[in-house]
Protein backbone atom coordinates (compact mmCIF):
# COMPACT_ATOMS: atom_id res chain seq x y z
CA UNK A 1 0.00 0.00 0.00
CA UNK A 2 2.84 2.39 0.84
CA UNK A 3 4.23 1.64 -2.81
CA UNK A 4 0.82 2.76 -4.19
CA UNK A 5 0.84 5.69 -2.16
CA UNK A 6 4.69 6.39 -2.91
CA UNK A 7 3.95 6.05 -6.99
CA UNK A 8 0.42 7.94 -6.58
CA UNK A 9 2.09 11.09 -5.03
CA UNK A 10 4.75 11.34 -7.62
CA UNK A 11 2.78 11.17 -10.19
CA UNK A 12 0.67 14.36 -9.02
CA UNK A 13 3.78 15.95 -8.17
CA UNK A 14 5.38 15.26 -11.24
CA UNK A 15 1.87 16.45 -13.32
CA UNK A 16 1.91 19.44 -11.77
CA UNK A 17 5.70 20.43 -12.17
CA UNK A 18 5.47 19.94 -16.11
CA UNK A 19 2.07 21.12 -16.23
CA UNK A 20 3.51 24.59 -16.14
CA UNK A 21 6.65 23.38 -18.14
CA UNK A 22 7.48 25.11 -21.36
CA UNK A 23 5.11 22.73 -24.02
CA UNK A 24 7.85 20.95 -26.18
CA UNK A 25 6.16 18.49 -28.31
CA UNK A 26 7.17 15.28 -27.92
CA UNK A 27 5.28 13.31 -30.86
CA UNK A 28 5.52 15.67 -34.43
CA UNK A 29 4.25 15.04 -37.72
CA UNK A 30 7.01 17.09 -39.52
CA UNK A 31 5.49 16.34 -43.16
CA UNK A 32 2.12 17.95 -42.22
CA UNK A 33 2.63 20.42 -38.90
CA UNK A 34 5.66 22.79 -37.64
CA UNK A 35 7.16 21.78 -34.58
CA UNK A 36 6.39 25.01 -32.12
CA UNK A 37 7.60 25.61 -28.78
CA UNK A 38 5.18 27.60 -26.46
CA UNK A 39 5.43 29.17 -22.84
CA UNK A 40 2.80 30.16 -20.39
CA UNK A 41 3.58 33.61 -19.80
CA UNK A 42 1.20 36.55 -17.51
CA UNK A 43 0.22 40.41 -19.51
CA UNK A 44 0.69 42.31 -16.37
CA UNK A 45 2.10 45.58 -19.02
CA UNK A 46 -1.51 47.36 -18.15
CA UNK A 47 -2.51 46.82 -22.20
CA UNK A 48 -3.79 44.47 -23.93
CA UNK A 49 -1.09 42.59 -26.70
CA UNK A 50 -1.90 41.55 -30.11
CA UNK A 51 -1.60 38.86 -31.80
CA UNK A 52 1.32 37.72 -34.12
CA UNK A 53 3.54 40.97 -31.77
CA UNK A 54 7.02 40.45 -30.62
CA UNK A 55 6.56 40.56 -26.99
CA UNK A 56 9.90 41.43 -24.25
CA UNK A 57 10.02 39.92 -20.46
CA UNK A 58 9.19 43.11 -18.11
CA UNK A 59 10.23 41.12 -14.83
CA UNK A 60 10.25 45.12 -12.70
CA UNK A 61 6.71 45.04 -13.49
CA UNK A 62 6.41 41.55 -11.55
CA UNK A 63 4.26 41.74 -8.46
CA UNK A 64 3.52 37.84 -8.02
CA UNK A 65 0.38 37.37 -5.81
CA UNK A 66 3.04 34.32 -4.19
CA UNK A 67 4.83 36.86 -2.29
CA UNK A 68 7.37 38.86 -2.69
CA UNK A 69 10.31 36.14 -3.06
CA UNK A 70 9.06 35.75 -6.32
CA UNK A 71 8.54 39.21 -7.40
CA UNK A 72 10.46 40.84 -10.63
CA UNK A 73 10.92 36.91 -11.57
CA UNK A 74 7.40 35.96 -13.01
CA UNK A 75 7.04 35.05 -16.58
CA UNK A 76 5.46 39.13 -16.83
CA UNK A 77 5.28 40.36 -20.90
CA UNK A 78 4.52 43.16 -22.78
CA UNK A 79 5.03 44.38 -25.82
CA UNK A 80 8.28 44.89 -26.83
CA UNK A 81 8.98 48.59 -26.79
CA UNK A 82 13.07 48.65 -27.50
CA UNK A 83 15.33 47.15 -30.07
CA UNK A 84 18.15 47.38 -28.41
CA UNK A 85 16.69 45.39 -25.43
CA UNK A 86 18.53 42.48 -24.88
CA UNK A 87 14.63 40.36 -23.07
CA UNK A 88 13.12 39.31 -26.30
CA UNK A 89 10.94 36.46 -25.14
CA UNK A 90 9.10 35.68 -28.19
CA UNK A 91 5.54 36.00 -30.11
CA UNK A 92 2.23 36.03 -29.35
CA UNK A 93 0.46 32.80 -31.12
CA UNK A 94 -1.55 32.84 -34.28
CA UNK A 95 -5.27 34.19 -33.85
CA UNK A 96 -4.47 34.54 -30.09
CA UNK A 97 -3.38 37.95 -28.39
CA UNK A 98 -3.35 38.27 -24.52
CA UNK A 99 -5.80 40.65 -22.75
CA UNK A 100 -4.27 43.06 -19.99
CA UNK A 101 -4.48 41.05 -16.52
CA UNK A 102 -4.67 37.62 -18.21
CA UNK A 103 -2.25 34.08 -19.04
CA UNK A 104 -1.44 33.64 -22.88
CA UNK A 105 0.54 31.92 -24.60
CA UNK A 106 3.73 32.99 -26.64
CA UNK A 107 6.51 31.52 -29.46
CA UNK A 108 9.33 30.96 -28.14
CA UNK A 109 11.08 28.41 -31.00
CA UNK A 110 9.59 27.71 -34.38
CA UNK A 111 8.27 29.20 -37.24
CA UNK A 112 5.46 32.27 -36.61
CA UNK A 113 3.49 34.86 -38.53
CA UNK A 114 4.79 38.22 -37.10
CA UNK A 115 3.25 41.62 -37.66
CA UNK A 116 5.96 43.98 -39.64
CA UNK A 117 4.01 47.04 -39.85
CA UNK A 118 4.15 47.16 -43.33
CA UNK A 119 8.26 47.05 -43.42
CA UNK A 120 9.39 43.81 -45.33
CA UNK A 121 12.41 42.28 -43.48
CA UNK A 122 15.22 40.48 -45.43
CA UNK A 123 14.58 37.26 -46.36
CA UNK A 124 17.27 34.52 -44.81
CA UNK A 125 18.64 36.88 -42.48
CA UNK A 126 17.95 38.11 -38.70
CA UNK A 127 15.41 39.88 -37.19
CA UNK A 128 14.79 41.51 -33.61
CA UNK A 129 11.48 42.67 -32.17
CA UNK A 130 11.39 46.45 -32.82
CA UNK A 131 10.28 49.52 -30.78
CA UNK A 132 6.78 49.04 -31.54
CA UNK A 133 6.42 45.12 -30.82
CA UNK A 134 6.76 44.74 -34.65
CA UNK A 135 9.72 43.10 -36.21
CA UNK A 136 12.57 43.78 -38.00
CA UNK A 137 15.82 43.41 -39.67
CA UNK A 138 18.49 42.54 -36.94
CA UNK A 139 20.98 46.08 -36.72
CA UNK A 140 24.09 44.92 -36.33
CA UNK A 141 25.70 46.41 -33.45
CA UNK A 142 22.73 48.39 -31.52
CA UNK A 143 20.36 45.40 -31.04
CA UNK A 144 20.84 43.28 -28.29
CA UNK A 145 18.06 40.83 -28.54
CA UNK A 146 18.05 38.55 -32.12
CA UNK A 147 14.09 37.84 -32.59
CA UNK A 148 14.97 35.28 -35.37
CA UNK A 149 15.06 34.58 -38.70
CA UNK A 150 12.89 35.74 -41.71
CA UNK A 151 11.50 32.68 -43.90
CA UNK A 152 9.32 34.45 -46.17
CA UNK A 153 9.38 38.59 -46.08
CA UNK A 154 5.57 38.74 -46.61
CA UNK A 155 3.13 36.09 -45.28
CA UNK A 156 0.53 37.49 -48.08
CA UNK A 157 0.60 33.81 -50.27
CA UNK A 158 0.20 31.99 -46.52
CA UNK A 159 -3.51 30.84 -45.55
CA UNK A 160 -2.31 31.89 -41.86
CA UNK A 161 -1.93 35.89 -42.80
CA UNK A 162 -5.64 35.57 -43.16
CA UNK A 163 -6.04 35.23 -39.14
CA UNK A 164 -3.49 38.33 -37.81
CA UNK A 165 -4.08 40.51 -41.45
CA UNK A 166 -1.90 42.27 -43.65
CA UNK A 167 1.48 43.75 -43.04
CA UNK A 168 3.10 40.61 -41.38
CA UNK A 169 5.79 37.95 -41.82
CA UNK A 170 6.64 34.72 -41.54
CA UNK A 171 9.84 34.15 -39.06
CA UNK A 172 11.67 31.14 -38.02
CA UNK A 173 11.60 32.53 -33.93
CA UNK A 174 14.28 31.80 -31.80
CA UNK A 175 15.22 34.55 -29.20
CA UNK A 176 19.26 35.10 -28.87
CA UNK A 177 21.03 37.40 -26.80
CA UNK A 178 23.47 39.48 -29.62
CA UNK A 179 26.78 39.88 -29.36
CA UNK A 180 27.47 43.58 -29.08
CA UNK A 181 30.71 45.14 -28.81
Amino acid sequence: MRKLFLVLALLLVFGVVNSYATNIPTVTDPKNYPTVWTELVYNGSGSDIATGMCVSWTFDACDSDAGTIYDDTGAWVQTSSDESSPWTAGVTTIGKGIANGAVGTIIIRGPAVVHNNNVLPTVNTEVSAGAAGYVEDEVVGSDEAMLGVVIKASAAGNDIEADIGAGSSLIFIQPTLANVE
